[in-house]
């Protein structure tokens, strides 16, 4: 014969217990989704600003750029963009590696190009420091104004 009472209380416990823990996880899980989507955002906006320095770079020689008019190859690590006073980003420039060749008919070496290095670095939502470098070449002989 067969009792139809329904579920002992050990059985209702177990149930509510799984069911808890996989709410949890759920939490834990969701929580980490949000932390990795803030981070991802950070590191597309510090790609968007490192792009952004590698065009003004590349704009030597050319008229019409207010923010580095009148730079040259040899000081051109100073023109770097303005970020707003509350950006958690901090942008920096530095010379990789100087390129020089003599010109045709001559044994003096003279600059022609450098290789410089775009970093922009942030602390992250956990407080951990991160970085996007970006190597940018610029010549002397792109670009010229006629």
């Amino acid at each position: 014969m067969t009792s139809n009472r329904g579920f002992s209380l050990i059985e209702v416990l177990v149930s509510v217990v799984v069911v808890v823990l996989s709410g949890i996880g759920t939490l834990k899980l969701y929580s980490y989704m949000e932390v990795e989507k803030s981070n991802a955002a950070m590191m597309i906006e510090a790609k968007r600003i490192a792009e952004n320095q590698a065009s003004l770079l590349q704009t030597i020689n050319t008229t019409g750029n207010s923010d580095c008019n009148g730079e040259t190859l040899d000081t051109i690590e100073s023109c770097v963009l303005t970020l707003h006073d509350d950006s958690p980003f901090t942008l920096s420039i530095s010379n990789e590696s100087s390129l020089n060749l003599p010109p045709s008919g001559s044994t003096v070496a003279e600059l022609y190009a450098k290789i410089l290095k775009v970093e922009v670095s942030w602390k992250d939502r956990s407080g951990i420091n991160r970085q996007v470098n970006l190597p940018v070449t610029v010549s002397k002989f792109t670009n010229l104004i006629e």
